[in-house]
């Protein structure tokens, strides 16, 4: 069962005065917190030993409403100057934050934001604003709804009596507690880091600053991040049991669907394009290109080249499949011998080249098995500073003309059959900006 704690510090109207609740009492009266922390100064902490009036007027209170206070006293008798923002708030912070420790997830810390002096009321509700830490801030009116007058001094103090003139017993007595609204600071400047991560496809970024504010946004906007990701990693087990339903946008992915798999796998090699990660985008080409040739081979030129391999899954050629056969004289192309082994883009662009009655397409496959032969290893098995420039000298093309012929032979192979299927991850983008702002 969730737990009510409630913070608040002590001032000079607490606990009652003028025949009314003080702020602390108040708020234990209509909110019923199981325990309560009370924030004792050094003079506040006189008249709690003089006379015990805080947690006796609370346990008056609790026996009215057959409830049990569990109430701690913070002492500082070090706290003699009460109105230094800056010690007050570092103080809170503290024993906030040792609440937070001690409660759990489901419950609840209201704040009481009306006790003590200015300094302490100013330090609550810049913590309030930055919410560093997630309570509920409350603000309580005084019964004339206007000032207080705080500074009279109030060492004889009759209990009992005070609590039998309260008017606060009384049956009709006015609620006086407010919910304070704050402008949650924090939440606001992470939403925009989020906002930011998301535009330039950092998902993994986004999500990670998403967690700290997850309570201030809707499901549906965290399932859009925990989707975008999962898909950004090609984790298609955990995008599908996030995804959210109906979205108009993105459909589950399932391993055995391959053209959709590779679809997804080419979205990635964009995104790596359009954020500069030009080595890792070359890195990713091999495994993308054979399957990519093997389609190609099957679609135009009438050949399943997997006829050929050992074992299918793993992409190695069978000598004896290939001994004497035209394939073998296609695939070894003008090399003295043919290496055996894993098959590689080299040895299926041969074949395609011989073999594809689509000139275009045998042309763009050609450029980017040279692309991916020139700038695979070096970017691989070196450390170098790949860059648009670089890529664009040594391969007469740029990272986006390459990705273009990617593109352009998914096309090819119906691995995506409408041009605009290649903004989705744009879309997904545009879905999870306009949840957030839900």
């Amino acid at each position: 069962m969730s737990r009510t704690y409630l913070f608040s510090p002590i001032g000079n109207t607490d606990p009652v005065k003028y025949f009314y609740d003080g702020s602390m009492l108040h708020i234990c009266r209509y909110y019923k917190p199981d325990v309560v922390y009370l924030y004792l100064s050094k003079e506040m902490m006189e008249y709690h030993r003089t006379d015990n009036r805080y947690v006796r007027s609370i346990e008056l209170l609790g026996k009215k409403l057959n409830h049990t206070f569990e109430v701690h006293i913070i002492e500082n008798d070090q706290m003699v100057n009460v109105q230094q923002y800056d010690v007050f708030y570092k103080e809170f912070r503290s024993i906030i934050s040792d609440i937070e420790k001690e409660k759990g997830e489901d419950d609840r810390l209201l704040v009481n934001m009306a006790s003590g002096t200015p300094a302490m009321k100013s330090a609550l509700l810049i913590m309030a604003t930055l919410a560093e830490y997630r309570f509920l801030p409350i603000q309580v009116s005084t019964p004339q709804k206007k000032s207080n007058i705080e500074h009279e001094e109030r060492q004889e103090y009759d209990v009992e009596t005070n609590w039998e003139l309260n008017q606060d017993n009384t049956e009709n007595a006015e609620n006086r507690c407010q919910e304070v609204k704050c402008m949650n600071l924090m939440r606001l400047l992470k939403l925009d880091i989020i906002k930011k991560h998301i535009l330039s496809y950092n998902y993994k970024a986004a999500l990670e600053v998403a967690k700290d504010i997850k309570q201030d946004l809707s499901i549906f906007a965290y399932k859009w991040l925990e989707t975008a990701e999962a898909r950004s990693v090609l984790d298609w087990k955990k995008m599908n049991s996030v995804l959210p339903e109906a979205n108009g946008i993105l459909k589950a992915v399932h391993e055995n669907d391959k053209k959709k798999v590779l679809f997804e796998y080419t979205l990635i090699l964009d995104l790596k394009v359009k954020r500069g990660e030009y080595a890792d985008f070359l890195r990713a080409i091999t495994p993308l290109s054979v399957d990519l040739l093997e389609m190609v081979l099957a679609e135009f030129c009438d050949i399943d080249i997997t006829k050929y391999y050992k074992r299918k899954a793993f992409r190695e050629w069978d000598e004896q499949k290939m001994s004497g056969t035209e394939i073998l004289r296609l695939a070894q192309g003008n090399y003295s011998y043919f290496r055996y082994g894993p098959v590689y883009s080299g040895a299926l662009n041969n074949i395609i080249q011989a073999k594809c009655e689509d000139k275009l397409l045998a042309q763009r496959v050609n450029e980017l098995v040279e692309v991916e032969h020139k700038l695979r290893n070096i970017a691989a098995h070196n450390i170098v500073s790949v860059t648009q420039e670089w890529v664009k000298e040594r391969t007469g093309k740029t990272v986006d003309e390459t990705i273009w012929i990617i593109k352009y032979i998914c096309e090819c192979v119906k691995i995506n059959t409408r041009k605009e299927n290649w903004a989705s991850y744009d879309l997904m983008n545009e879905q999870i900006l306009k949840a957030l702002e839900e």
